[in-house]
């Protein structure tokens, strides 16, 4: 069955079969993606109730079981959890080898006449995008990583211009987002954009959508402009819309 609902709002879109043991769902912004230890509530852990096979998958930390990707607990969007060892294996293979597509949709500020925030390298040069004629053309964006604030719960982008130390911090791999933004006729100021990553990192597509100078509305993290309290009004306008794996599509509205 697709589409049902499970309490705290998890919309199943498709659950498990014997050909394809995985289960994909629509997590809701506000609840973690996997517990970080046995009992706190997340996705994981309410869907175990009904498919507890999540929990005999060997993943990345104990408490994940199946979990083959996350999605930071302000994020709504699709999440793909593996309920056999054997597809969890042959999924995360298809993610080294750059073959697993996650996509993403966003409200976003135009914010390029907006000096960047500390700790940020100069923008990179994207041609002519999303001016005049041009807008809606995709362009790739790549760095490094680096933790940045307070605990790290941030990340800054790091480029082979960057420092020694900023160097040391980085991430040793590269992360590249491709984004198409266009015009929002919600407004003036107000932009959308698509984007797509094969390989992620902690907060990857918020913070190269905020280096470009299209800072997500309502991100507390990296865009100083939104004037974020916590209230309904300032929800963060980013969401997982697009699954691509194997031979199989999966796609929010």
């Amino acid at each position: 069955m697709t589409g049902r609902t499970t309490p705290g709002e998890i919309t199943i879109i498709h659950e498990p079969t014997v050909e394809d043991p995985f289960l994909i769902v629509d997590k809701p912004a506000g609840l973690a993606s996997a517990p970080l230890r046995k009992g706190d509530d997340s996705a994981v852990t309410r869907l175990l109730h009904d498919f507890p096979d999540i929990a005999g998958v060997s993943g990345r930390k104990p408490v994940e079981g199946g979990l083959v990707h996350r999605l930071d607990t302000e994020t709504s969007g699709l999440l793909l959890i593996a309920t056999s060892q054997t597809f969890y294996e042959r999924i995360i293979a298809e993610q080294e080898a750059g073959r697993f597509v996650k996509s993403y949709s966003a409200e976003c500020d135009d914010a390029r006449a907006v000096p960047l925030p500390d700790g940020f390298p100069p923008r990179p040069s994207w041609g002519d995008c999303c001016k005049g004629g041009a807008a809606g053309r995709s362009v790739f964006v790549e760095s490094r990583f680096r933790p940045w604030g307070l605990h790290g719960r941030a990340v800054r982008p790091v480029t082979e211009d960057a420092g020694p130390a900023a160097q040391k911090k980085a991430s040793p791999a590269l992360y590249r987002t491709e984004i198409m933004v266009e015009p929002d006729g919600g407004g003036a100021g107000r932009a959308r954009a698509s984007c797509r990553i094969t390989r992620g990192y902690r907060h990857q597509v918020r913070c190269h959508l905020a280096w470009l100078g299209f800072p997500v509305r309502g991100d507390s993290l990296y865009n100083p402009s939104s004037g974020r309290t916590g209230g309904e009004g300032d929800a963060l306008c980013f969401r997982a819309t697009g699954l691509d794996f194997l031979h199989l599509s999966f796609r929010l509205n």
